[in-house]
């Protein structure tokens, strides 16, 4: 059993603000106000791809951010929500905390998919703001701010291929060049200390695991 790792960073999407803006047409003199509400952040989504096995998509990319929500506009216009970003694992995927260790979301069994960061609400725009005694209001709500945070992802598995036999025979070099790895390789002994994995995609079917066991004496 290994443990495959990944820490991230996942970023919602800041609320679109309210816009101020005052009904202008021919005729009317004095239009009330009519700036309409600030779109809804996106939020950040993990769902569970059955076609994954790994989390090799997240080594190399830190950062995850959803689409901010846009300002409203005038004659009532609400702004337009921002793009949710939808983040696929392998099912058996753990995501903790990485600051607490807390466990927010494990995804497996029913859970095939988890909201993890909601987007910001948007704000009110100027139409919302006339009474009696203010009938001409130049303020709006502004945006809900976005959330940031860094979680830790892990994933426990078995492989279904092990590399085993002497330091330096050339274990890590046949990994990175069948799979999508990228094992530390050098010319002294000992250069794998913990084991590496890496899938092998066949063409038409699932792919398969392959874990690079540190040299054996």
């Amino acid at each position: 059993m290994f443990a495959d790792r990944a820490k991230i960073i996942l970023r919602s999407g800041k609320g679109g603000d309210g816009h101020v803006s005052f009904r202008r047409e021919k005729f009317v003199a004095a239009g009330g106000p009519d700036g309409g509400d600030g779109g809804k952040g996106g939020d950040v989504i993990f769902e569970i791809d059955p076609g994954l096995n790994t989390l090799a998509d997240y080594r190399h990319r830190r950062k995850f951010s959803a689409g901010d929500g846009k300002e409203g506009d005038k004659r009532r216009c609400h702004g337009k929500d921002g793009e949710d970003i939808v983040l696929k694992v392998p099912e058996g995927t753990v995501i903790y905390e990485a600051s607490t260790g807390q466990v927010i979301a494990d995804m497996s069994g029913e859970n095939r998919r988890a909201v993890i960061l909601k987007g910001g609400r948007g704000g009110k725009g100027n139409m919302n703001y006339a009474t009696p005694t203010m009938q001409v209001p130049k303020y709006a709500q502004p945006g809900q701010p976005s959330r940031e945070l860094e979680v830790r992802l892990e994933l426990k598995l078995i492989a279904d291929v092990g590399l085993i036999g002497f330091p330096s025979v050339g274990k890590s070099t046949f990994l990175s060049r069948v799979s999508n790895a990228d094992p530390k390789i050098a010319d002294y002994p000992f250069t794998t200390l913990v084991p590496n994995l890496g899938v092998v995609d066949v063409e038409g079917c699932r792919g398969f695991v392959i874990a690079d066991i540190p040299g054996l004496i």
